[in-house]
This record gives C-alpha cells, sequence and structure tokens, in this order.
C-alpha cells in the first residue's frame, strides 16, 4: 500500500491544492474548523476506481480525477488480485489553540502528516506559517509556501473581528486496505 500512495501521493496532493484554489476567500474561514479531503479508491491491480473530494464547507461531495499518467505507474505497482485500496489526503484547519491527535476511522492506516500555525491578517492573508509537527513516512507534499498562497474569508466589522487570527492546517495521508471475498 506504502508503494501506491507514494506513487499517487503527487498527483491527489495537487488535486487537493487544486481544490484549494478552487476555494477562495468565500469558503475558506479563520474562525471556524473546517476539512477537505480527496480519496482515491484503487482495485487490485492498482487502476484508479473512483476520486471523490469532500468538504465540510459543502453538503455534496464531488467527482475529481486522477491524471492517468499517475494511475498507470500504480497499476504496476499493484498486482494484488481481490483488494481494494483507499488513500487519502485530507486537510483540517483548526483556528485557536492546536487541535488534539487527529482520530482516524477503524482500518485507517497514517502513513504521513504534518500540522503547521498559521497567523491569518485581517484580509483574510497567512501572513506567518510554521511547521511545528510532522510525523510518517509519507510526508504530504504541502508546505508552508503552500498554505501562505492561500486566501482565507476576510474579516468583516471593528473590533476583535478584524485582529489577526491564529490557527493550525494539519495535513494527513492515510490508507484503508480491503479483501474481497
Amino acid at each position: 500500500m506504502r508503494k501506491i500512495a507514494a506513487l499517487i501521493l503527487a498527483s491527489a496532493a495537487g488535486a487537493l491544492g487544486a481544490a484549494a484554489s478552487a476555494s477562495t476567500t468565500s469558503t475558506l474561514v479563520s474562525n471556524a474548523p473546517w476539512w477537505e479531503k480527496i480519496t482515491v479508491t484503487l482495485s487490485g491491480d492498482g487502476k484508479a476506481e473512483a476520486c471523490r473530494y469532500e468538504t465540510s464547507l459543502k453538503t455534496t461531495a464531488d467527482d475529481c480525477d486522477v491524471a492517468s499518467n499517475e494511475a498507470a505507474m500504480v497499476s504496476k505497482a499493484s498486482e494484488n488480485k481481490g483488494e481494494v485500496t483507499r488513500i487519502t489526503f485530507e486537510r483540517r484547519f483548526t483556528p485557536g489553540a492546536a487541535p488534539a491527535k487527529p482520530n482516524l476511522e477503524t482500518g485507517d492506516t497514517l502513513l504521513g502528516g504534518e500540522m503547521m500555525a498559521l497567523a491569518i491578517d485581517a484580509k483574510g492573508a497567512v501572513k506567518d506559517c510554521k511547521m511545528v509537527a510532522q510525523s510518517g513516512a509519507m510526508r504530504p507534499q504541502y508546505s508552508c509556501d503552500d498554505a501562505t498562497a492561500e486566501r482565507f474569508q476576510a474579516s468583516y466589522g471593528a473590533g476583535k473581528n478584524s485582529a489577526e487570527r491564529e490557527g493550525y492546517m494539519t495535513i494527513l495521508v492515510y490508507g484503508h486496505t480491503e479483501h474481497m471475498v
């Protein structure tokens, strides 16, 4: 599973980044927690069967695409018939204090993760980013450079609402393998 995940990591990370780019200041909020994730389902022969984009900011999920060249590489990397693997690339935003250790669903295996502390100004720009934690062998290809390119919803009004906000961006890569009967 790690080899498969490594081969599609760049593709899905790029897709998550593209989804993030599509999430403009109207959707990324800095005063409430939110998450978004891309889940790629692979058959036992390594072929991408499905790709799904979900976010807590929207009630419905969308289909997404895995680049054909990454899917072709994955198909050569796996030969386990009767197996379905899901690999999920997720980012979570938590305003204020650092979040607790992320919980995964039963059966999911954490492949890699990182947490960044962000300072977001009243106009929604990330003014400062610091990597505060990293784990796993497969670290996401999302860095402070990517985080500072994000645009959050601008704070409106005066007083506390217009002050700089702090938050934490957690990026996770995890997998789940099921043996089909």
